[in-house]
């Protein structure tokens, strides 16, 4: 009895010891993680594939699997695969968020200079501009330009921005800035069209690059290169168009070569502009002030002319930076050609206060 119950003890432990090999030999693979950004917890994923607009992964959960889609810009680093390698655009993709999530950072923390560096690096890196990922490089860029004063040299990849916004509707990384878009109009309320020969034929590349076949979206960009281009309105009814085009077909009309047109534009644009939203009253103030000094040879439509765009600098912060600069810039230059010198002098100094790398030309040493 006990030589037998001393086999069966030795055998119990030859079998634990066989079974603890067997273990050591046959380890259970470890979790593959997707570390994620800004203090979120990683996820345990399984088959991932890269996209434009970020990683799709089977995500595992409590047992349970479901498919997710994690955009770049929220990806920090994912495990390499079983044969520790990564899947083809995983890396490119991880390097192309970081450059969006740099530029983020760097926004919130204040340096517009360096964010709009790294929004342009991952602008130039994209290869579907009618993604997620460009549409964040977009509004990144153009909320840097604007923080730096340069609104009218991003003119294309706001327009593109708010095109993709009005489709996909995806929540803004930017939200602690306000809203870029106003919803009456679907115009860009801080990024007005303005600017010289070079910031419209960079506009119109952008415009050729991302082709559109929606009507809406081509008639809208038709009338930002009139006005970008000061050939006038285009053939078509305004009545057909959307509050936002109405706006824009009006300040085309300010260009016609007819005299009659442009007054009647002008009347119109002026029409209840005491109830317009502050940044639409900087917005007709600019424009009609400008087309007064660009076709008006009477002085006293010019000082006109002159008054609109003074009415700009009242509206103080609530018109775009780029708008204040122009209207001191044009007004300045007029007042001197009326021969009021000392009223020019009063906004130079203005100008030189805001923009001291704007000063004109003749004034510059």
């Amino acid at each position: 009895m006990t030589r037998g119950r001393s086999g069966i003890m030795m055998l119990g432990m030859f079998g634990v010891v066989f079974a603890s090999h067997s273990y050591a030999g046959s380890p259970q693979s470890a979790e593959r993680l997707l570390h994620r950004r800004d203090g979120a917890a990683p996820l345990v994923v399984e088959r991932i594939a890269a996209t434009a607009d970020g990683v799709q992964a089977t995500v595992i959960a409590s047992g349970l699997a479901r498919e997710q889609l994690v955009e770049w810009d929220r990806i920090s680093d994912i495990d390499p695969g079983p044969r520790g390698i990564l899947e083809p655009g995983i890396e490119s993709g991880i390097a192309n968020g970081t450059l969006l999530w740099r530029g983020r950072t760097r926004l919130e923390r204040g340096d517009a200079k360096l964010a709009r560096a790294a929004f342009e690096a991952a602008l130039e890196a994209q290869t579907s501009f009618r993604s997620r990922t460009a549409s964040i490089a977009m509004e990144g860029l153009v909320r840097a330009s604007i923080a730096l004063g340069e609104s009218d040299g991003v003119l294309g990849e706001a327009t593109l921005f708010a095109e993709f916004d009005a489709i996909d509707g995806s929540t803004s990384r930017f939200e602690q800035f306000g809203a870029l878009v106003d919803p009456q109009t679907g115009l860009l309320t801080t990024v007005p069209p303005i600017g010289g020969a070079e910031d419209g034929s960079r506009m119109r590349d952008w415009f050729r690059r991302v082709p559109t076949a929606d009507a809406a979206q081509a008639s809208r960009r038709n009338l930002l290169s009139r006005l970008m281009a000061r050939t006038g309105p285009p053939e078509e009814r305004v009545e057909t168009l959307d509050a936002g085009d109405q706006l824009l077909f009006r300040l085309t009309e300010l260009d016609a070569d007819d005299a009659a047109i442009r007054e009647r534009a002008r009347r119109q644009l002026l029409d209840g502009i005491r109830e317009f939203p502050r940044w639409k009253a900087s917005w007709v103030r600019f424009f009609v002030g400008r087309a007064a000094l660009e076709h008006d040879t009477d002085p006293d439509r010019r000082m006109r002319g002159v008054l609109d765009l003074v009415h700009v600098l009242a509206l103080e912060s609530a018109a775009p930076p780029v708008l204040r600069r122009e209207s001191l810039r044009l007004a300045v230059t007029a007042l001197r050609e009326l021969g009021r010198e000392e009223s020019a002098a009063t906004l130079e100094s203005i100008l030189f206060a805001e923009h001291p790398d704007g000063l004109l030309p003749e004034t510059t040493p």
